[in-house]
């Protein structure tokens, strides 16, 4: 399905990872490569209104970047709320995903980490029947409930607040949690609309809860052990 953009194409710095990162979902990294530092320098030195901002695609496998190919094509913007220098040129980070993008192009060339051409998605609504969002809640109950039998770290779910009634928050709640396939988590930010976002994550956490139950055991993922230019 095309995906409907809410704005003209601008350049932004990318961070590729191992992970997906979603609207309103907090991102911690530690930053130790050179071209990362460089990355983290330049946000801070920039000019401009409102904190620092840079994307986050996911890697579509391995750990490095040259082509459009490497990445998805839907990322997720980072606001930067924090960053902590250290003497040897480190940094911890602090960001905060915020409006989906997609890739238009990538420049390898010009800085010594990625920067791509992108424009903003828009976020309809789509078709929200009544009583999606609770079968929703539901299915993401019992996946939780099953997480904490098998003793795993509820992670995002631990520390974000209750998406209350928002169709849309409650959507890219599923679409954080480290317990499904970044592969799934990916899908569902490419998602077009949230009615289709909630009625595809309903269909993943029943199916990964079954899973889950059957072989009584969390799946970990690549994104576990190593990110590039952060842990």
């Amino acid at each position: 399905m095309p995906h409907p953009t809410s704005g003209k194409a601008e350049v932004l710095p990318l961070f590729p990872l191992g992970t997906v990162l979603v609207p309103g979902m907090r991102l911690s990294l530690h930053v130790f490569e050179p071209r990362y530092r460089q990355l983290v320098a330049d946000l801070l030195s920039a000019e401009g209104p409102g904190a620092p901002e840079f994307g986050v695609v996911a890697l579509r496998q391995g750990w490095e970047v040259g082509e459009l190919g490497d990445v998805h094509d839907v990322g997720t913007s980072a606001r930067v709320t924090d960053v902590l220098p250290h003497t040897d040129g480190r940094c911890d980070l602090a960001a905060v995903g915020e409006c989906r993008f997609l890739v238009e192009s990538l420049d390898t060339g010009s800085k010594p980490y990625l920067v791509g051409t992108v424009r903003r998605l828009a976020e309809p609504d789509g078709e929200l029947r009544p009583g999606l969002a609770g079968s929703v809640r539901r299915a993401l109950e019992a996946h939780v409930r099953t997480l904490a039998e098998l003793n795993a770290d509820l992670g995002v779910l631990a520390e974000d607040s209750d998406p209350g009634t928002d169709p849309r928050a409650l959507s890219y709640l599923v679409a954080k949690l480290p317990s499904l396939p970044v592969a799934d988590r990916q899908s569902l930010l490419g998602v077009a609309d949230t009615a289709t976002r909630l009625r595809a994550g309903r269909a993943v956490l029943r199916r990964e809860t079954e899973l889950m139950r059957q072989l009584r055991a969390v799946p970990i993922t690549a994104s576990t052990f190593r990110r590039p230019g952060a842990s």
